[in-house]
């Protein structure tokens, strides 16, 4: 039998749904060929007893759902490594991809993790996703994805209830692998500074693993003899932050034409 066309083999499929990227075993796994859907298959032992073993095709219901609780935007259903392309003249997005993959595949909780940066539209939150698709469905790893702009709206969404804002943070604390999209935007304000600090803080003590982008450089261009007046990340969450951030991980830029404005056009 040649390999399905709908998982590529993998057994599980990832399509959209909504505001988010689902996964679900694939039909080519339905019924499993080796338990039959029981989840079990049965073996006799040395001694005649007759014992159950967890099939496979459990751990692939069980990342699937992984997946699907990970939040990855729909947008990003398809981000995959393989599907990168590194042809466009830009040799920022080849380091990158690089970077990125070997982060993925040599991965293990609580490893440093790593910061894109750089212009928009260079692909930043497509290697993020790339990692956590890879992640979740090849390595099993629990993950989260969460736009900083959305977290401030569960957040507001919570306002006076310190138990339900408690509801919100608690699993992007624990996760053990987590993706904070789109950092240093907002109006920078001393309430969404102190939410990004106390959420980096407890993951930082935790020694949990955080993948962070952001549009904004970490670091002042100079422009004859002269410092730019752009904004960097420093500038946007603080000197706190910003320290902790460059422990946490390792920056890794992007820079060049913005890649969705070209597929527009």
């Amino acid at each position: 039998m040649g390999e399905c066309n709908l998982c590529n083999g993998v057994g599980i499929r990832v399509q959209s749904q909504g505001d988010f990227a689902l996964a679900a075993c694939c039909d080519c796994k339905d019924p499993c060929t080796v338990c039959q859907g029981s989840g079990y298959f049965f073996e006799t032992d040395e001694f005649g007893y007759r014992l159950a073993t967890p099939c496979a095709c459990r751990d692939l219901a069980k990342r699937a759902r992984m997946f699907t609780d990970a939040n990855i935007p729909a947008r990003y259903e398809s981000a995959q490594f393989g599907r990168i392309l590194t042809d466009k003249g830009a040799s920022d997005i080849v380091t990158a991809k690089r970077q990125a993959w070997r982060f993925a595949r040599e991965y293990e909780p609580g490893a440093p993790g790593i910061l894109l940066y750089g212009t928009v539209g260079t692909g930043k939150t497509y290697l993020t996703a790339a990692i956590l698709r890879y992640l979740i469905l090849s390595r099993g790893v629990r993950a989260r994805f969460i736009e900083f702009m959305h977290l401030l709206s569960d957040l507001r969404a919570t306002f006076g209830d310190r138990g339900q804002a408690e509801v919100v943070m608690r699993p992007l604390v624990e996760v053990p692998l987590l993706v904070i999209d789109e950092l240093g935007k907002g109006r920078g304000s001393d309430w969404e500074l102190n939410v990004l600090d106390e959420l980096i803080s407890k993951r930082y003590n935790a020694r949990r693993t955080t993948v962070f982008t952001t549009n904004y450089g970490i670091e002042s261009q100079i422009q004859n003899g002269e410092s730019s007046e752009t904004e960097t990340l420093l500038d946007r969450v603080g000197v706190r932050i910003h320290s902790r951030l460059m422990e946490m991980c390792d920056p890794v830029r992007l820079s060049g034409q913005d890649l969705r404005r070209e597929i527009r056009t």
